[in-house]
Formats: structure tokens, sequence, C-alpha cells
């Protein structure tokens, strides 16, 4: 599937390069935005024209959590069937559910290893969502 828009929240200038990295290493042809807070991310989805295929959520970020945003994002008619991956280095059960049950899409951990994190996020892309 080809993705026109993917919005990325995430703080961390290395995960942002390191998944832009990705996306080049995966030839996914794509509009990548990136929001530095939730606070960013939640103008950008107020101010924008077209909406996001994919959001990719770090869940530790300043000035709003990712848990907030999500929250706010499948509240809001307008934004609550775009699709968002929670990206996150926690893999601790009860946050991995409390994500699923505020709606996110997915749950992913983030992994320090290129060819394990490429994979997952090609993995991703190519997921049918219903």
């Amino acid at each position: 599937m080809l993705f026109k828009k993917i919005l990325m929240a995430e703080d961390d200038e290395e995960d942002v390069d390191f998944f832009k990295k990705v996306l080049t290493d995966l030839t996914v042809d794509v509009n990548l935005e990136v929001a530095a807070n939730g606070i960013k991310l939640m103008k950008m989805l107020e101010d924008a024209v077209v909406l996001p295929e994919l959001i990719f959520l770090d869940l530790n970020m300043p000035l709003k959590n990712g848990m907030l945003c999500l929250q706010e994002i499948k509240a809001n008619q307008r934004w609550k069937d775009v699709k968002v991956i929670i990206l996150s280095t926690s893999s601790h059960q009860d946050q991995i559910k409390a994500a699923y049950d505020k709606g996110a899409d997915f749950y992913m951990v983030k992994l320090s290893n290129y060819i394990d994190f490429k994979n997952a996020i090609a993995s991703c892309l190519q997921k049918k969502w219903q």
C-alpha cells in the first residue's frame, strides 16, 4: 500500500532520523511530517487539509504525552479513523493494554537493531488496515 501522508510525533531527533532512514531504505514514497511534541501534533491535525493515513506516535513526549494525544485523536469525529501506531520503548503489558484500550491500532516497541526495526516498520506499512 502506498501512503501519501504519514505523521510522526517524536521528540527524539535520533529516532526521527532512524525512522526516515528506514523509509528511504524501504523506498516508500510518502510525505512524512514530524511533530516534536503532542501539542504540535494536535495543531498539525487541526490545520490539516488532507488527513494523514497513519500516525506513528511516541508515548513519552514533552508538553502533551502520546496517551493524551491518542485519546483526543480517537475522540474526534474527523480524526478517529486515522490509524495510530504507538512507537514506544516500553514493553510493559499494562501500558500496551492501556494504548489499545484508548484506541491504538497497533503497538510497536522501538527496536535499536536497524534490521529488526526496518522489518517491523515494513510489516506495519504492509498491514491491511480494516
